[in-house]
């Protein structure tokens, strides 16, 4: 199997910056409500914190002030990616746990979302579970330990979970999103469309919702119309996130990949240049490396590349970056032996997820181990996920299996999904159809 030197594959749907929103699009031609205006909370988050910083000093057995700074703490993490605010914000909801243990659902909640943020995965879904127990009517506590199913590969109970308790709340756009999720990575991805699309018109019809949380659906409506083949709806969608909220990562990292993978390198440069300098995720500064080669500055693709490595090394302390890193270097044909251990070590995190196995699969199938890559490919695509990356990865190994009929069945559906779904990938597909 050759080894391209372009690219990074997405790689997840929902990273821990995607998975927690605070609290796409199936139908295109349909006229949207017109939405509330949005309010530029993200402006005054670091007065907000002061304020309650001031609140807690002022009074250390406030549990109701504690608990309402690590929130804060949170929402300044997923606008500005600082780990150190995670961190704060443990420490103020295990305080407001402390002087409150009882009938202190809300603080559960703010520790589980920090912990999910550091991957804590497990730890994160037992405290949901505490604060569920706590209060059984907390609907978000039901859609996060859905959501933290998910995150740990348990398709089945995540989906019995969100499945009623969307039925008897339809109009919340946070459960909207989590049955999103589910339908998008169990091969339902239209149902996934639909629903995210009707969570995004609820978010933005209210006023006080938080600016990163509109965006935050608008990004996955992008990348759900990407999976559907439509890269024009889905660079769309990106582009309206960033103007409810200029400053938001996620979304300068999905239209960088999305040019990406069009080889449209000078809006991928723009994009991913913009997204790493507010949060420089691997990801990210694939796509500003494989645009600055593409454009013809190799030094400065160079210099991209070894601030990947830096990452690893230096800022991915806590494994957030993981999936990114494997990803990274499996596609770039570098430190392969790096990529496959860490894939091994996220697998050990996240158990049977999709993405989770799909990532060890072409770690393991660039890295020459072809019987793991099989046997990870295989849960990968358990549900069929309508995901070109994944079908093309499939499609590829099945091929070096000699199984020419699956790798044929599996190129083609990767095109069907989105022709223009790597800018590598999608034309090695092609020529391999030619020839099977």
């Amino acid at each position: 199997m050759q080894k391209w030197t372009l690219g990074l594959i997405g790689a997840t749907v929902v990273t821990a910056l995607v998975a927690w929103p605070v609290f796409g699009s199936g139908s295109a031609e349909r006229s949207r409500p017109v939405p509330a205006a949005v309010l530029p909370d993200y402006l005054y988050r670091d007065k907000t914190i002061a304020f309650f910083e001031q609140r807690v000093a002022r009074d250390p057995t406030d549990q109701i002030s504690a608990r309402m700074l690590a929130q804060q703490y949170m929402q300044r993490f997923r606008e500005a990616g600082d780990i150190g605010d995670i961190q704060r914000s443990l420490k103020q909801a295990h305080r407001s746990i402390d002087l409150q243990a009882g009938d202190n659902p809300s603080a559960y909640e703010s520790l589980a979302s920090a912990e999910t943020a550091l991957h804590r995965f497990r730890t994160a879904l037992a405290d949901e579970r505490i604060a569920h127990d706590v209060r059984s009517d907390d609907i978000n506590a039901v859609g996060q330990i859905a959501s933290l199913d998910m995150e740990l590969g348990h398709y089945q109970t995540a989906g019995r979970i969100i499945g009623r308790a969307a039925e008897h709340h339809p109009g919340d756009p946070s459960l909207l999103a989590i049955l999103a999720r589910y339908e998008e990575e169990t091969g339902n991805l239209q149902a996934a469309r639909t629903y995210l699309e009707r969570g995004s018109e609820i978010m933005d019809s209210v006023l006080d919702n938080s600016a990163q949380g509109r965006a935050w659906f608008h990004f996955r409506e992008g990348e759900l119309a990407f999976s559907a083949g439509d890269n024009a709806a889905a660079e769309r969608a990106e582009r309206d996130a960033l103007a409810i909220f200029p400053h938001d990562a996620q979304a300068f990292n999905a239209l960088a990949r999305f040019c990406w993978a069009s080889k449209d390198w000078p809006c991928a440069l723009a994009a991913a240049t913009n997204g790493a300098a507010i949060i420089p995720l691997p990801e990210t500064l694939g796509y500003e490396a494989d645009a600055q080669r593409a454009l013809g500055n190799a030094a400065g693709g160079a210099r991209t590349d070894a601030l990947i490595v830096a990452i690893e090394r230096i800022g991915n302390a806590y494994h957030t970056s993981d999936r990114l890193l494997a990803v990274s270097y499996s596609e770039h044909g570098i430190r392969l032996d790096d990529a496959l251990r860490i894939a091994r070590r996220e697998i050990r995190v996240r158990g049977n997820e999709i993405y989770a196995q799909d990532t060890l699969a072409w770690a393991a199938a660039m890295d020459g181990h072809w019987n793991e890559a099989l046997r990870a490919t295989h849960l990968a695509l358990r549900y069929n996920t309508e995901d070109a990356r994944l079908q093309y990865h499939a499609g590829a190994i099945a091929l070096h299996f000699g199984d020419r009929a699956e790798a044929k069945r599996r190129f083609e559906r990767a095109l069907a999904l989105n022709a223009a779904f790597h800018p590598v990938y999608a034309d090695d597909a092609r020529k391999q159809l030619r020839t099977l």
